[in-house]
């Protein structure tokens, strides 16, 4: 007798093939039987099960995974992950753009003291091996698996400063890297727009990716530039994955600005004659034309050295203000200029009124000058504003996202629709990016099959991370399993109403554990951490 008998499905298996309508059998934490329906052979072990669900009329297809998330810190607070789990997502790859919870200690642990403090926990980790355990011990709906942050560990051992690290913390950094991939991280990320991973060279990238690959470890890079100089941050990328013989995931590949426009088919060619010589190159993307951000990514380097009180001093100095503003508004990449950088979460309560709102459109309200608002939000919030930007076109997005080697991803932490991760407005895609995916690609722009689609976001990425025994509906592999109405299934999340789920979705099981039934939240949670062990995860 099954755990679980879903009859009658429409199965998209994941793999590319037509679907079918058939039963799928679950035991424990794995499908044990999956039967066409008009199979000949025996049906006595499709009539009972502990529970039966009558899945006519729905599709079932495995979970999705979100290869580029920031979970890492949301999901202690709501390790129900409200707003991945809804649209599908059953696993989440975190500790991108450079950013792990671990190594936690240093300089590093001072600065998301702050916004630990905020979302009511309390730090019990120093190590990828502790926090994992942290994790796994709150049980979380989904499964996570975590790359170790170059930002992290770098403004632990050296801290915001924009001097190169001496031989001794480039060998703790390396350590760093080692203890964290020997816990079970799957590799080493970038985030070369942010502090203090900016002030790097790029041998440093090098040396610490090539610890990482000494252990299978991936390398992932939100790289030095999106826009102007985005060609050289690809030939950047190239080197380290060439230099390391590393697998590469250039994270959502994009050119930021209307003049930049035009330069992502340059960079898929760079990584395409890369592939033609033996590399092993991957890519992600969002399905939206709005970045999403720090109000302080749009500040020179120079301004954020020293992290975050030089940086607050530079800004209140009279005689810094008006160069740091010129700067400002000269890379500013938006294609309305103020008008494109929406204010998603203010970081702070005085200025709470004005999220959902662009910066234009809000100096307007206040009667202020953009300007002027840009300092006074980055002062009162100590550098914790955070906006979208509009600066993408659909064109290259679609050419991305529609490569045989692009992946889809949220690029965003889990939000809730209540409690403390429903206070800000973020980027739609925190709760919509799956269901736009297939809106956008399937439904309307009919560039893929449903099952080409389906593969994509599951036995894809699974294949490419080596994540064992998921994305595919079959014995033996684990029972991550949505079931959904597909004339149904999109997108409802919008940039001014961004907390809405999916609708559409009817039943969500992880790892055999039904944590949604007909829509409606069992309280129930299947997921765990999954760790790297040699070429595979589990």
């Amino acid at each position: 007798m099954f755990d679980i008998l879903i009859r009658n499905a429409t199965i998209v298996d994941g793999t590319g093939s037509d679907p079918f309508v058939g039963h799928i059998g679950i035991t424990g934490e794995k499908i044990a039987a999956v039967l066409h329906r008009d199979e000949r052979g025996s049906l006595t072990t499709f009539e009972s099960a502990r529970e039966i669900i009558d899945a006519a009329g729905l599709l079932a297809m495995p979970g999705f995974v979100d290869v580029h998330g920031h979970s890492d810190f949301n999901l202690l607070v709501c390790p129900s992950g409200d707003s991945k789990l809804r649209q599908g997502i059953t696993t989440e790859i975190i500790g991108n753009c450079g950013e792990s919870a671990f190594p936690l200690f240093g300089p590093y642990r001072e600065s998301v003291l702050v916004e630990l403090k905020w979302l009511g926990i309390e730090p019990r980790w120093r190590t990828a091996e502790q926090y994992f355990t942290f994790l796994d011990a709150i049980k979380p709906s989904y499964n996570v698996a975590s790359f170790v942050g170059h930002n992290s560990v770098r403004a632990a051992v050296v801290g915001y400063s924009d001097e190169r690290p001496t031989d001794q913390q480039l060998q703790q950094m390396r350590n760093e890297v080692r203890i964290a991939m020997e816990a079970g991280a799957i590799g080493f990320t970038t985030g070369l727009v942010y502090p203090p991973g900016m002030f790097a060279e790029t041998e440093e990238l090098a040396i610490l990716q090539k610890e990482a690959a000494i252990h299978g470890g991936c390398y992932a890079s939100h790289v030095r530039s999106e826009g102007d100089l985005l060609l050289q941050a690809a030939d950047e990328f190239l080197e380290v994955i060439s230099s390391t013989d590393s697998r590469g995931q250039f994270s959502h590949l994009k050119a930021s600005g209307p003049r930049n426009w035009g330069k992502v088919v340059h960079v898929l060619s760079a990584l395409e004659d890369a592939i033609a010589r033996g590399a092993n190159i991957w890519w992600d993307k969002y399905p939206y034309v709005a970045s999403s951000t720090s109000l302080a990514s749009l500040l020179p380097a120079w301004v954020l050295a020293g992290g975050t009180d030089p940086a607050l001093s530079r800004l209140r100095d009279p005689s810094d203000r008006d160069s740091i503003l010129n700067d400002v508004e000269e890379n500013n990449e938006g294609k309305d200029g103020w008008d494109s950088v929406l204010i998603v979460d203010a970081g702070c309560d005085e200025y709470r009124e004005i999220q959902g709102e662009s910066l234009g459109a809000a100096a307007r309200q206040l009667g202020m000058s953009p300007r002027d608002l840009f300092i006074e939000l980055l002062c009162t919030s100590r550098l914790r504003t955070a906006i979208c930007n509009f600066t993408m076109n659909w064109e290259e997005t679609d050419l991305v996202i529609l490569h045989p080697r692009g992946m889809v991803c949220t690029d965003s932490a889990c939000r809730a629709p209540s409690g403390v991760l429903s206070r800000d407005c973020p980027h739609p895609r925190a709760y919509g990016s799956f269901g736009a995916f297939f809106r956008r690609y399937v439904k309307e722009l009919g560039k893929l099959t449903l099952s080409q689609a389906v593969q994509k976001v599951t036995s894809l990425p699974c294949s490419i991370f080596g994540l064992k025994s998921r994305g595919e509906l079959r014995p033996g592999y684990y029972a991550d399993i949505l079931l959904l109405r597909w004339e149904e299934f999109r997108d409802a999340a919008d940039f001014t109403a961004p907390h809405q789920f999916c609708p559409g979705i009817e039943t969500i099981i992880v790892n055999g554990t039904v944590s949604v039934r007909q829509g409606v939240s069992t309280n129930r949670r299947g997921g765990r951490v999954l760790r790297r062990s040699g070429d595979r995860i589990e």
